[in-house]
Protein backbone atom coordinates (compact mmCIF):
# COMPACT_ATOMS: atom_id res chain seq x y z
CA UNK A 1 0.00 0.00 0.00
CA UNK A 2 0.98 3.62 -0.53
CA UNK A 3 0.30 6.28 2.10
CA UNK A 4 -0.09 9.86 0.87
CA UNK A 5 0.41 12.96 3.00
CA UNK A 6 0.42 16.71 2.51
CA UNK A 7 3.52 18.88 2.71
CA UNK A 8 4.01 21.37 5.56
CA UNK A 9 4.16 25.13 5.07
CA UNK A 10 7.10 25.45 7.45
CA UNK A 11 10.41 23.98 6.40
CA UNK A 12 13.90 23.58 7.78
CA UNK A 13 16.79 22.47 5.65
CA UNK A 14 19.58 21.22 7.83
CA UNK A 15 18.66 17.74 8.96
CA UNK A 16 21.11 15.49 7.13
CA UNK A 17 20.18 11.92 6.35
CA UNK A 18 22.74 9.15 6.17
CA UNK A 19 20.53 7.65 3.49
CA UNK A 20 21.29 8.65 -0.11
CA UNK A 21 18.88 11.25 -1.49
CA UNK A 22 17.16 11.01 -4.85
CA UNK A 23 16.02 13.48 -7.49
CA UNK A 24 12.29 14.34 -7.45
CA UNK A 25 10.25 12.47 -10.05
CA UNK A 26 8.78 15.64 -11.55
CA UNK A 27 11.81 17.91 -11.26
CA UNK A 28 11.37 19.16 -14.83
CA UNK A 29 7.84 20.37 -14.06
CA UNK A 30 9.02 21.84 -10.74
CA UNK A 31 11.66 23.87 -12.57
CA UNK A 32 8.98 25.11 -14.98
CA UNK A 33 6.83 26.28 -12.06
CA UNK A 34 9.88 27.83 -10.41
CA UNK A 35 10.68 29.91 -13.49
CA UNK A 36 7.25 31.50 -13.22
CA UNK A 37 7.52 31.97 -9.44
CA UNK A 38 10.74 33.92 -9.95
CA UNK A 39 8.75 36.61 -11.73
CA UNK A 40 6.73 37.39 -8.59
CA UNK A 41 7.63 40.37 -6.42
CA UNK A 42 7.41 40.16 -2.61
CA UNK A 43 4.19 42.17 -2.47
CA UNK A 44 2.61 39.83 -5.04
CA UNK A 45 3.62 36.80 -2.97
CA UNK A 46 2.15 38.45 0.13
CA UNK A 47 -1.17 39.01 -1.62
CA UNK A 48 -1.36 35.61 -3.34
CA UNK A 49 -0.34 33.51 -0.37
CA UNK A 50 -2.07 35.68 2.24
CA UNK A 51 1.00 35.90 4.47
CA UNK A 52 2.65 38.74 6.33
CA UNK A 53 5.45 40.87 4.90
CA UNK A 54 8.21 38.94 6.69
CA UNK A 55 7.07 35.55 5.37
CA UNK A 56 6.54 36.98 1.88
CA UNK A 57 10.07 38.36 1.79
CA UNK A 58 11.54 35.08 3.02
CA UNK A 59 9.54 33.19 0.39
CA UNK A 60 10.77 35.60 -2.30
CA UNK A 61 14.39 35.05 -1.27
CA UNK A 62 13.91 31.26 -1.21
CA UNK A 63 12.47 31.37 -4.71
CA UNK A 64 15.38 33.45 -6.01
CA UNK A 65 17.89 31.15 -4.32
CA UNK A 66 16.22 27.90 -5.39
CA UNK A 67 18.84 25.65 -6.96
CA UNK A 68 18.72 22.18 -8.43
CA UNK A 69 20.68 19.52 -6.56
CA UNK A 70 20.85 21.23 -3.16
CA UNK A 71 18.70 20.97 -0.09
CA UNK A 72 17.57 18.13 2.14
CA UNK A 73 15.44 15.01 2.19
CA UNK A 74 11.74 15.90 2.01
CA UNK A 75 10.67 13.99 5.14
CA UNK A 76 13.36 15.84 7.12
CA UNK A 77 12.79 19.23 5.49
CA UNK A 78 9.08 19.68 6.22
CA UNK A 79 8.44 20.91 9.75
CA UNK A 80 4.77 20.46 10.62
CA UNK A 81 2.84 18.32 13.10
CA UNK A 82 2.58 15.38 10.70
CA UNK A 83 6.35 15.33 10.21
CA UNK A 84 7.17 15.86 13.87
CA UNK A 85 5.11 12.74 14.60
CA UNK A 86 6.71 10.71 11.82
CA UNK A 87 10.02 11.68 13.48
CA UNK A 88 12.00 10.25 10.56
CA UNK A 89 15.37 10.94 12.15
CA UNK A 90 14.64 8.31 14.82
CA UNK A 91 13.70 5.58 12.31
CA UNK A 92 16.17 2.85 11.46
CA UNK A 93 17.75 2.55 8.03
CA UNK A 94 15.42 -0.34 7.20
CA UNK A 95 12.37 1.63 8.34
CA UNK A 96 13.44 4.66 6.30
CA UNK A 97 13.81 2.48 3.22
CA UNK A 98 10.29 1.17 3.75
CA UNK A 99 9.02 4.73 4.30
CA UNK A 100 10.63 5.79 1.03
CA UNK A 101 8.98 2.95 -0.86
CA UNK A 102 5.51 3.21 0.63
CA UNK A 103 4.86 6.91 1.34
CA UNK A 104 4.38 9.80 -1.08
CA UNK A 105 4.20 13.50 -0.29
CA UNK A 106 1.98 15.64 -2.53
CA UNK A 107 3.32 19.11 -3.35
CA UNK A 108 2.19 22.15 -5.31
CA UNK A 109 5.75 22.70 -6.55
CA UNK A 110 7.18 19.18 -6.82
CA UNK A 111 4.01 17.24 -7.59
CA UNK A 112 4.84 13.91 -5.94
CA UNK A 113 7.79 13.39 -3.63
CA UNK A 114 9.36 10.31 -2.12
CA UNK A 115 10.45 10.93 1.49
CA UNK A 116 14.13 10.83 0.54
CA UNK A 117 13.86 13.08 -2.50
CA UNK A 118 16.10 16.13 -2.23
CA UNK A 119 14.21 19.42 -2.10
CA UNK A 120 14.85 23.11 -1.52
CA UNK A 121 12.84 25.41 0.79
CA UNK A 122 9.71 26.85 -0.83
CA UNK A 123 6.20 27.98 -0.01
CA UNK A 124 3.50 27.12 -2.54
CA UNK A 125 0.18 25.63 -1.55
CA UNK A 126 -1.73 23.63 -4.14
CA UNK A 127 -4.83 25.83 -3.83
CA UNK A 128 -3.03 29.18 -4.20
CA UNK A 129 -4.98 31.38 -6.69
CA UNK A 130 -2.08 31.71 -9.13
CA UNK A 131 -1.74 30.55 -12.71
CA UNK A 132 1.04 29.11 -14.82
CA UNK A 133 0.38 28.87 -18.55
CA UNK A 134 -3.15 30.10 -17.79
CA UNK A 135 -3.72 27.07 -15.55
CA UNK A 136 -4.02 26.83 -11.80
CA UNK A 137 -1.85 24.20 -10.12
CA UNK A 138 -4.58 21.55 -10.17
CA UNK A 139 -4.95 22.03 -13.93
CA UNK A 140 -1.18 22.23 -14.47
CA UNK A 141 -0.59 18.88 -12.79
CA UNK A 142 -3.70 17.29 -14.27
CA UNK A 143 -3.60 13.52 -13.86
CA UNK A 144 0.21 13.29 -13.59
CA UNK A 145 0.04 12.96 -9.80
CA UNK A 146 -2.66 10.29 -9.90
CA UNK A 147 -0.86 8.31 -12.58
CA UNK A 148 2.24 8.20 -10.39
CA UNK A 149 0.38 7.39 -7.15
CA UNK A 150 -1.68 4.58 -8.71
CA UNK A 151 1.16 3.34 -10.94
CA UNK A 152 1.97 0.24 -8.84
CA UNK A 153 -1.66 -0.81 -8.42
CA UNK A 154 -1.35 -0.81 -4.62
CA UNK A 155 -4.14 0.45 -2.32
CA UNK A 156 -3.75 4.16 -1.55
CA UNK A 157 -4.11 5.24 2.09
CA UNK A 158 -5.21 8.87 2.12
CA UNK A 159 -3.69 10.76 5.04
CA UNK A 160 -3.50 14.05 3.14
CA UNK A 161 -5.66 17.13 3.58
CA UNK A 162 -8.50 17.60 1.11
CA UNK A 163 -6.55 20.41 -0.62
CA UNK A 164 -4.06 17.81 -1.81
CA UNK A 165 -6.11 14.61 -1.82
CA UNK A 166 -8.56 15.97 -4.38
CA UNK A 167 -5.70 16.49 -6.86
CA UNK A 168 -5.41 12.69 -6.99
CA UNK A 169 -8.79 11.26 -5.98
CA UNK A 170 -10.69 12.72 -8.95
CA UNK A 171 -8.60 10.64 -11.36
CA UNK A 172 -9.02 7.31 -9.59
CA UNK A 173 -10.33 4.54 -11.84
CA UNK A 174 -12.94 2.00 -10.65
CA UNK A 175 -10.20 -0.59 -10.16
CA UNK A 176 -8.02 1.75 -8.03
CA UNK A 177 -8.51 1.24 -4.30
CA UNK A 178 -8.58 4.50 -2.35
CA UNK A 179 -9.04 4.47 1.43
CA UNK A 180 -9.77 7.68 3.34
CA UNK A 181 -8.60 7.76 6.95
CA UNK A 182 -10.61 9.89 9.39
CA UNK A 183 -9.67 10.72 12.96
CA UNK A 184 -12.72 11.92 14.89
CA UNK A 185 -13.16 13.10 18.47
CA UNK A 186 -16.38 13.18 20.46
CA UNK A 187 -17.14 16.77 21.54
CA UNK A 188 -20.49 17.88 22.99
CA UNK A 189 -22.19 14.76 21.73
CA UNK A 190 -20.87 15.06 18.17
CA UNK A 191 -17.92 13.55 16.36
CA UNK A 192 -15.61 16.27 15.11
CA UNK A 193 -12.19 16.55 13.54
CA UNK A 194 -9.72 18.26 15.90
CA UNK A 195 -7.24 19.42 13.26
CA UNK A 196 -4.09 19.42 15.39
CA UNK A 197 -4.83 15.98 16.84
CA UNK A 198 -5.71 14.60 13.41
CA UNK A 199 -2.39 15.84 11.99
CA UNK A 200 -0.51 14.21 14.84
CA UNK A 201 -2.39 10.95 14.29
CA UNK A 202 -1.64 11.01 10.55
CA UNK A 203 2.06 11.30 11.27
CA UNK A 204 1.88 8.56 13.88
CA UNK A 205 0.09 6.24 11.44
CA UNK A 206 2.83 6.77 8.84
CA UNK A 207 5.40 6.02 11.53
CA UNK A 208 3.44 2.91 12.56
CA UNK A 209 3.34 1.70 8.95
CA UNK A 210 7.10 2.14 8.65
CA UNK A 211 8.05 0.62 11.98
CA UNK A 212 5.93 -2.47 11.39
CA UNK A 213 6.46 -2.51 7.60
CA UNK A 214 2.76 -2.91 6.89
CA UNK A 215 1.60 -3.67 3.36
CA UNK A 216 -2.04 -4.67 3.94
CA UNK A 217 -4.61 -1.95 4.76
CA UNK A 218 -6.36 -4.32 7.16
CA UNK A 219 -3.31 -4.17 9.41
CA UNK A 220 -3.94 -0.44 9.97
CA UNK A 221 -7.04 -1.25 12.00
CA UNK A 222 -4.83 -2.21 14.94
CA UNK A 223 -3.37 1.32 15.05
CA UNK A 224 -4.09 3.40 18.14
CA UNK A 225 -2.81 6.79 19.28
CA UNK A 226 -3.91 9.47 21.74
CA UNK A 227 -7.14 7.55 22.41
CA UNK A 228 -7.94 7.00 18.74
CA UNK A 229 -9.18 3.47 18.03
CA UNK A 230 -10.63 1.91 14.90
CA UNK A 231 -14.43 2.13 14.89
CA UNK A 232 -15.90 -0.59 12.69
CA UNK A 233 -19.49 0.68 12.87
CA UNK A 234 -18.50 3.96 11.19
CA UNK A 235 -16.04 2.46 8.72
CA UNK A 236 -16.37 0.91 5.29
CA UNK A 237 -14.16 -0.76 2.71
CA UNK A 238 -12.93 2.62 1.49
CA UNK A 239 -13.09 4.63 4.70
CA UNK A 240 -11.41 3.75 7.98
CA UNK A 241 -12.64 5.80 10.93
CA UNK A 242 -10.73 6.11 14.19
CA UNK A 243 -12.55 7.63 17.15
CA UNK A 244 -11.31 9.21 20.37
CA UNK A 245 -13.37 10.10 23.42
Amino acid sequence: MIGIISPAMNMRIGERSEMPLSEPIFLEQAEEIHEELQKLQPWEIQSLMKVNEKIALRSFLEIQDWKKGEGGGAVFAYDGLVYKNIDAKSLTKEQLQFLNQHVRILSGLYGVLRPLDQIRPYRLEMAVPWKIQDKNLYQFWGRLLADEIFRTGEPVINLASEEYAKAVRKYAEPFDRWIDIDFLTMRKGKLRTIVAWAKMARGQMIRYMSQHQLTDPEELKAFSFHGYEYEESLSSENRFVFVSD
